[in-house]
Order: C-alpha cells, then structure tokens, then sequence
C-alpha cells in the first residue's frame, strides 16, 4: 500500500513539474517571441528610413518598397500570432520578415549615392552647357553690335545734307 501511495505521489509530482515546465516554456517562447519581433520591428524601421532617403534623391526604389511591404505584412502577421500566444510561428514570421529586409537598407544607400552623383553631374552639364551658351550669345551680341553699328554710321555718311539754293 504504500507503494502505491509513494507511486501516486510521484504521479502527482512529476505531473505538477511538468505543468510548471511548461508554464516556463511558454514564458521564455513569449520572451523569445517579443525579442524577435522587437528586432525585426527595428530592421523594417531602419529599412523604411534608407528607402525613404533614397527615394529623397531620386533613386529608383520601387523594387526595394516590394520588399518592404512584404516584410511589413509578415511583421504584422507575427504581432498577430504573438497576441493568440502562437510564439513558435510568431519566431518564424519576426525573423523571415527581418531576412527580408536583411539587404534593403545597403541596396537603398547604394542607390542613394548612385542617384546623388547623377544629380551632380546633371548640375554640372547643365552648368557647362549655360556657360558656353551664354559665352555664345555674348560674342554674336557683340559682332551683332559691332555689326549694325558700322551699318548705321555708313548709312549716315552717306547721307547727303541737302543745302538750300542761295537765290
């Protein structure tokens, strides 16, 4: 008999380390799972802000906004799953969403400092090509000037004053 009463009460315990294990399981999976959507949550943010520069400086950024809005839907599916206390999947969708946006935020400075230089030299041929056309123009202006005024003064000395007859 008390065999069977130390066998129960090794029942009961075991049982109850178990429950209080799990509880502990649970616990950390929640702690994990807020860890990782905090930190995928902090990757889209960064990504967003490179993209958002990079777009400021004329980048051509529509692919890399594809990857951002997939990865948003994915964080946003995690919270999601994070709430209804599913942390396992809550783990996956944080960190395939902070894969996602693991390259964009290289991409877009990439494409910001292409973009930047583009405009300085865009600046700097519009600057040439308006010195030499106002080099141009000044010098016809000038032999225009030069021009017109050697046609005045010979069409005045050609002018032959008129004198009255003395009668």
């Amino acid at each position: 008999m008390t065999g069977f009463r130390t066998l129960g009460l090794l029942f009961v315990v075991s049982v109850l380390m178990v429950f209080v294990a799990m509880h502990t399981c649970f616990a950390m999976d929640e702690i994990e799972a807020r860890g990782l959507l905090s930190q995928a949550e902090q990757d889209l943010t960064g990504a967003y802000a490179a993209v958002a520069a990079a777009k400021t400086a004329g980048a051509n950024v529509s692919a890399l906004i594809v990857r951002l809005d997939e990865a948003g839907g994915l964080l946003a599916r995690a919270s999601g799953l994070l709430g209804v206390g599913d942390y396992g999947n809550a783990n996956l969708l944080a960190v395939q969403c902070s894969d996602t946006v693991l390259g964009v935020a290289d991409t877009a400075e990439m494409l910001k400092v292409e973009a930047e230089a583009r405009s300085r030299d865009s600046f700097f041929m519009s600057a040439a090509v308006s010195s030499v056309g106002l080099s141009v123009l000044f010098v016809l202006s000038l032999l225009g000037w030069n021009f017109f005024k050697k046609r005045f003064f010979r069409q005045v000395l050609d002018m032959k004053p008129e004198v009255g007859g003395a009668e």
